[in-house]
């Protein structure tokens, strides 16, 4: 998650592309599963 929370926090791809980089199915996987592992949500993560 921590490539992740970069590309996020960079704003250079959107999260659905994020989420399709690292493999999920969908932007809602790569949701749950990021907030799981950072306690944060990617929008979170995007609006600091």
């Amino acid at each position: 998650m921590r490539l992740a929370t970069q590309w996020i926090a960079e704003r250079q791809v959107s999260i659905e592309q994020v989420a399709e980089r690292l493999g999920y199915g969908s932007q809602a996987a790569f949701s749950r599963a990021f907030k799981r592992a950072t306690g944060r949500t990617p929008g979170a993560v995007r609006s600091h």
